[in-house]
């Protein structure tokens, strides 16, 4: 079986992200499935930036650590990742780096500098990157140096450029070196760049002939590689997205009309993508015609705005959402109790990271859901779910806008940076666009001079007519059916009473399948408990225990508010050991099951250090808590 892991690694801003791109196009023309995420600082140019991909003809539900290549493009990349290659794994570097010490690299941390100092220091060397590599070879790593300078001006000569406008191509020189290394052949990595560069010729042809110049360089020094076997998807129609790309995908699908946002980490991308792509053809309609649909896309100047103005066009009648992450969501506090004051649809995409406050603005965390869910002052309820892969993304964003105007509520769609930056591929049937079905919930275009926006219902539902139609009121105050303020006590009571009816009808109304999900045996004697994207590294790791003679189930939280209490204590009671796994320091979902069903999590596995969760972490989690009876154990892998 093929699974493979590889890194690319360089300075922010020099290219890394297209080069990863341009890997994992090329590993699905070979017909394999993929999975690759960008790591980031979070400033802009010059800090470590590495793209981390793994391959497989298989299932590839996470990433993986050790690595089975790393393309080290600089010196800190060399010396950040040197314990993350696997023994039977190989390096390409830039033999110009050799003499580079750590402690002389400017963009690198502070205390990695110190640890690497320290770490060498305690085998009598230096921490350069020729020591590096003399670690790495008696470890049995295969090394493979290029001289990258040489090989950029080859690649000037041979296109008749200066080497300053095609200084970028080095990133090619080092994927390709790898993949060929790999056993791809020229042709898939010529066709990835083609699908990468193809609508810019300028960039096209020096990222071809330095892929070229790079495995001629390969072959010369290193020998023809064996070729790579095909993976079982080769020659299939198949969609590479990210999570960010895949949301915008289902909002512009699922009906979409007025989207808002103010730029922040990871969220920006979703608007962008729906921007890009905002106009749809109408079926009969000529492709010529301007009659299309379009989506209004609006950059607001914060997120105070961006969640007022998407208030505002929800109430004309228009499907509303916003998108931001947690700094933002924190603003959007006081209009979000608006919205449930007022019963307003609204979606907001909350793509969560690292806090608490600004924190590590690039990196992952799942720490926003106690947030999300009591979001807003006063008595707030909404609908939360979370997402755990990309597919569920797609589809819970259509689910979210037909709950919100269903049940005329904010929803909040919990997502976080490592969904949102990760790449995957996907088979047609897996994203169906025409199993869509639009739910408008009670609509009334023509109400009527008498019409109450606010009716008290059995069901504490209200016929929602848009703005314009009829006289109205819309408030942020208490008020009676009409919507006039109300100070009255029998109308507030009323008004509480018909919002907790509310409540009680969206929990109802969605099904328990819909809530919760139990992955593997039922009578499994350990349950882990989590939520959102940490899910694909669970079921890996289940894989792999299962293999180990441990038997393992998953209980993953899909809706969080309103909570599947029932559901989750059938299920929890049967098990001898509950683990929760989460990347929060507090275990917010375990409190949330304690506060729930009365049962307490004992056992826990966090990541904290805002790196993605690796199904090698869990493994490890899960059997230090059995062997060792340790009650919480701190993961730690990832560069």
């Amino acid at each position: 079986m093929i699974d493979l892991n590889l890194i690319i690694g360089g300075p922010q801003g020099g290219g890394v992200e297209s080069a990863g791109q341009v890997v994992v196009k090329a590993i699905v023309l070979k017909g394999f499935n993929v999975l690759g995420t960008r790591e980031y600082h979070s400033n802009i140019m010059g800090a470590h930036s590495y793209y981390h991909v793994r391959f497989s003809d298989g299932i590839v539900r996470a990433l993986r650590l050790p690595v089975e290549s790393i393309v080290a493009l600089d010196a800190e990349s060399v010396l950040t990742h040197i314990n993350d290659l696997s023994e039977r794994g190989f390096l390409v570097y830039d033999i110009d780096t050799l003499s580079q010490d750590a402690t002389r690299i400017a963009s690198m941390e502070p205390s990695l500098r110190r640890r690497l100092r320290n770490t060498f220091n305690s085998l009598g060397l230096n921490p350069t990157v020729a020591n590096a590599i003399k670690i790495l070879e008696e470890k049995g790593v295969k090394t493979i140096g290029l001289p990258l300078k040489d090989l950029l001006k080859k690649v000037s000569a041979e296109i008749g450029a200066p080497i300053a406008s095609i200084a970028k191509t080095v990133n090619v020189i080092g994927i390709a070196s790898s993949l060929y290394m790999l056993g791809f052949e020229p042709e898939y990595i010529s066709k990835a760049l083609e699908l990468q560069f193809g609508n810019r010729p300028k960039i096209l042809k020096p990222n071809i002939t330095a892929a070229s110049i790079a495995i001629e360089y390969i072959e010369s020094n290193y020998g023809k590689r064996p070729i790579l076997q095909d993976g079982p998807h080769k020659g299939k129609r198949r969609m590479i997205t990210s999570g960010n790309e895949i949301v915008a995908m289902a909002k512009i699908i699922g009906g979409l009309s007025f989207e808002t946002f103010y730029p922040i980490t990871p969220a920006s991308d979703e608007a962008f993508h729906i921007e890009e792509n905002k106009y749809i053809e109408v079926e009969g309609v000529e492709k010529d015609s301007i009659d299309k649909l379009s989506i209004v896309v609006l950059q607001t100047e914060d997120e105070i705005s961006a969640i007022n103005m998407a208030i505002g066009a929800a109430l004309t009648g228009s499907r509303a959402a916003t998108s931001t992450s947690g700094p933002g969501f924190s603003l959007m506090n006081e209009a979000i109790s608006m919205a449930v004051e007022a019963e307003v649809p609204i979606l907001i995409s909350l793509w969560m990271r690292a806090g608490p406050s600004t924190g590590i603005a690039t990196r992952e965390g799942q720490q926003d859901l106690l947030h999300s869910i009591f979001s807003g002052h006063g008595d707030t309820p909404k609908i939360v779910i979370a997402s755990g892969d990309h597919i569920e993304a797609f589809y819970d964003t259509l689910k979210a806008m037909n709950w919100a105007e269903e049940f005329q509520t904010p929803v909040i769609h919990l997502l976080d940076k490592y969904l949102a930056s990760t790449i995957t591929v996907l088979d047609e049937p897996e994203i169906d666009p025409s199993i869509v079905d639009i739910r408008r919930g009670k609509r009334v275009e023509s109400p009527g001079d008498n019409y109450k926006r606010y009716e008290i219902t059995e069901d504490g539902l209200s016929p929602m007519a848009p703005l314009g139609s009829t006289t109205m009121i819309v408030s942020s105050l208490e008020h009676d059916e009409y919507g006039f303020a109300s100070e009255d006590p029998i109308d507030r009571e009323e008004m509480m009473k018909k919002r907790i009816r509310k409540f009680e009808t969206i929990a109802k109304s969605i099904p328990e399948s819909e809530k919760l999900v139990l992955h593997g045996d039922i009578d499994a004697r350990i349950t882990i408990i989590s939520f959102g994207s940490t899910k694909q590294a669970i079921l890996g790791a289940i894989e792999e225990l299962e293999k180990r003679g441990i038997k393992i189930n998953f209980l993953q939280f899909r809706i969080l508010s309103p909570f599947p209490s029932n559901s989750a204590l059938d299920v929890l009671s049967r098990s001898e050991r509950i683990i929760s796994v989460e990347s929060n320091a507090m275990g917010q979902l375990s409190l949330l099951v304690r506060a729930h069903t009365g049962v307490n999590i004992e056992y826990s596995i966090r990541k904290l250090n805002a790196r993605p969760l690796y199904d090698i972490d869990i493994v490890y989690g899960v059997e230090r808590i059995i062997k060792d009876n340790v009650k919480s154990v701190v993961v730690s892998s990832g560069s």
